[in-house]
Order: structure tokens, then sequence, then C-alpha cells
């Protein structure tokens, strides 16, 4: 078996994947991404370190944000997480005892569609996984793309505001600050401020989800119809561009947003410039973990 660890901005996954890639269990600490990164790391082995010790595995996957050296084990840096060239493959390995390799979490998500999801029909395709940032990744004839230093795919980074709202990356304007599901909550508080007696505000109250505001909209808000109707264009936006650069097969969008299926594709598809397959992830909130474990396997053959 495989440990294929999903690590977030908000929570790292933890999950035991058969051969074949099958999730058997999944267990989910915080992150707490405001710590030294070496308290973060002293979290996961514990973790690893419990399940070691209930069930047998071989390889160690991670996926992570940030720009990763997958050859090296290093990460360089992340908007989301204080890496700082961080050996976070060797770290983990010589922890447990246990042959340890890393990518970047959007590079994972997609080796999992490619090999046990959504993806397994086609050999181009890009997907964007939306949670506390945007993730990219992209795959041509078949194999992902991770560019000359191998960590090509940094999607949620490609501006598409001149100077617009800072990232963390350091840049302003970028995609996932407008697209990712962290945008989504900022637009809707906006909303609920602007329109504190709408239905919107009622179900979100001081806390909104993602949640909330489709939950809103289906019981015919017209507050929440106007949130998602702007963050379906922006989704749609960065769609329209990878379409024109890469001309892919399918676009593929995971995240646990993706659990809204057609609730959420539907919009976006209203809005690409050019038809083409729109699909959310089949293996859902899973396909970090799985994808990590897909990792293991092709990078520690």
């Amino acid at each position: 078996m495989i440990l294929g660890i999903d690590i977030g901005g908000t929570n790292i996954k933890f999950g035991v994947v058969t051969e074949d890639y099958q999730l058997v269990k999944s267990w989910s600490i915080p992150t707490l991404s405001h710590r030294d990164i070496a308290e973060i790391i002293d979290d996961m082995i514990e973790k690893a370190r419990e399940i070691q010790a209930e069930y047998h595995f071989d390889r160690i996957g991670i996926g992570t944000p940030g720009d990763i050296d997958s050859e090296r084990g290093i990460c360089h840096r992340a908007g989301n997480l204080p890496y700082n060239q961080t050996p976070l493959a060797a770290m983990i390995r010589d922890a447990l005892n246990v042959p340890t390799c890393i990518a970047n979490d959007a590079t994972a998500a997609l080796y999992g569609e490619l090999y046990a999801g959504a993806g397994k029909a086609y050999q181009n395709i890009i997907m964007l996984t939306l949670g506390t940032g945007v993730g990219g990744g992209i795959a041509i004839n078949g194999k992902p793309y991770l560019g000359s230093k191998g960590y090509g795919g940094e999607l949620g980074h490609m501006i598409i505001h001149y100077d617009g709202l800072p990232c963390p990356c350091g840049l302003r304007g970028c995609y996932e600050q407008y697209a990712s599901v962290t945008a989504l909550v900022r637009q809707i508080k906006e909303a609920i401020a602007a329109h504190p007696d709408s239905l919107l505000a009622k179900i979100g109250g001081e806390s909104p989800s993602a949640r909330d505001v489709f939950s809103a909209k289906e019981q015919g808000c017209p507050v929440a119809d106007a949130v998602l109707e702007q963050y379906t264009r922006y989704i749609a936006i960065g769609i329209n561009s990878y379409e024109a650069i890469f001309q892919p097969e399918a676009f593929i969008i995971g995240g646990a947003i993706s659990q809204q299926d057609e609730n959420l594709l539907a919009p976006i598809r209203e809005k690409m410039r050019k038809p083409n397959t729109l699909l959310t992830s089949s293996l859902k909130n899973d396909a970090g973990m799985i994808g990590a474990a897909v990792v293991a396997t092709v990078f520690l053959q």
C-alpha cells in the first residue's frame, strides 16, 4: 500500500491507497499555516506514524502547493505555506524510514485524474483545483508538463487584472485572487455586507461558506445569483485563456467545490469562448491523496 499526503493551506489529508489506487481510509489534520514549517512537518510526521502503526505502506507520495523540485525533493516556496528551500521529502523519509517523493499538489491531482479518474479517456487536459488558492496541472500527450525546472503549471498565478488584488506570491491580480474558493468566500462576504437583508445573508451569517451561496441561489436569492455569476465569469476568463494557448481535449475542475457538479459547470460553460469538454474531478476531494499515491508509484519505480 501507499500513503498519499495532500497538503493544503487549511488542512493536511492522509490516505492509505492500494496499488490500483483505491482509497482504503483517510484522515485529516489542520495545517495551521501561520506556524513555522518545522512545526507543520512535525505534525505530519506524528500523524503518519500513527497511520504506520496500523497500516503497512512501502511508499509515500506528497502533493503540496508551491514551487516544488520533485527530483531533489525540495519545496522552494509557496504563497500559502512558509517553505524556504525545505527538503520535505528527505525529512519525511528519514523520520519514517519509507521512500518518499513530492510534487506540486495540482500536479498530483492531475496524476490522479490521468491514472484513476476523469482524465483516463484523454491525452491532453488541463486541471484546475479550486481551494485556498488555484492549483494547475497540464497534461500533454498523456504526461504532466512540469517545465524546465520541475514546477511548471502554476496556472493560479496568471495575471488577469493588471494592478489588481495583491497575492501572497508577490504579484498583483493573480487568477487565484478571483477564482479560488477563498476568493469566492470573500465575494460572498462583500455581498452580505452590501445586502444584509438578503437570503444569502440569512443562510451565510457571519461565517459563510461556498456551499451557502449555492444553497441560496437554489432557493431563488438574486444576490447569491449575482455572486455566482461574477465568480463563474472569473473562472471562465482563465479557461478561455488556457484554451487559446493549449487547446486541450478537456478541462477538469477539482477541489471541494467540484462537488457542486453542474451547478458550477453550467454557468461556466455559458461563458466559455469556444466549446470544450468541461468536467469535475471524478475523484472529488480525494484527488490530492490518490494523486499523491500515483506520484509515488511513478517517481519511485
